[in-house]
């Protein structure tokens, strides 16, 4: 319905919204295969993922992180509220090359905590806001274009465009978001591959393995952040096609 509002550009939306769609889906195919694949391979060291925490946390002399259990299945995180790193059902005292990659992932984000990094300190200030705009912010715009579409004159339409501009401003958080955390998220990949090749958890090999999944992981957040600039691209568009 909204792409009508798209003008002469439909076709380059349609073109690129539907070649993101499918490299999305080769991107998280390739990861849940990465993942199912090196899950079962045991990690040279024989060292399982709490352990590897504990060392690459003393290594960076953060103190204070604590390691707790998650359920389900690749929900891990780290949680900078309660300064926690949480490991799931599949990281939680197993020993593979995925469990240690992502574990020593999730470490990364609380050395990053720990060091004072500035774009994480961003990241966690936008975060909550972007979290909240993400919810109706396209609404708004698209009501802004419904009523300039609708206007009957230019005190209408003036009304509907600035309503517009609103939600696409508060869009625009989502994008930044996303911006400032795809670095973010590879930085806490070369801690962790870093830490998990200096103190010998894994082979060659399996460091070549490792880095494949923490960079397929890190490839979901890059689609993400060219979905949120296809979408602030596409209200643009909507919103000027009406505009009297």
């Amino acid at each position: 319905m909204w792409l009508g509002y798209l003008g002469d550009y439909s076709g380059i939306f349609y073109a690129a919204a539907i070649g993101l769609m499918i490299f999305s889906i080769i991107i998280q195919a390739r990861l849940n295969s990465l993942v199912k694949k090196y899950s079962d391979v045991p990690v040279a060291s024989g060292k399982d993922a709490n352990t590897c925490v504990r060392e690459m946390l003393q290594a960076n002399e953060v103190t204070g992180v604590t390691i707790d259990y998650v359920a389900g299945s690749m929900t891990d995180n780290y949680n900078p509220k309660k300064d926690t790193i949480n490991l799931s059902d599949t990281t939680y005292g197993k020993n593979s090359i995925t469990a240690v990659a992502v574990a020593a992932h999730e470490c990364g984000h609380a050395c990053q905590a720990h060091s004072n990094m500035i774009t994480y300190k961003i990241r966690q200030l936008i975060a909550p806001v972007a979290s909240i705009t993400s919810r109706f912010s396209v609404w708004i715009a698209i009501i802004g274009v419904v009523i300039m579409s609708s206007a009957k004159s230019y005190e209408m339409s003036d009304l509907g465009y600035n309503i517009s501009t609103i939600g696409i401003i508060l869009y625009s958080i989502v994008v930044i978001f996303y911006l400032v955390t795809l670095p973010i998220e590879r930085n806490a990949s070369r801690r962790g591959l870093k830490a998990m090749k200096e103190f010998g958890w894994v082979s060659d090999d399996q460091y070549i393995a490792a880095k494949k999944v923490l960079w397929a992981a890190g490839d979901t957040y890059a689609i993400a952040l060219a979905s949120s600039a296809l979408t602030l691209f596409r209200l643009l568009l909507m919103r000027n096609s009406r505009k009297r």
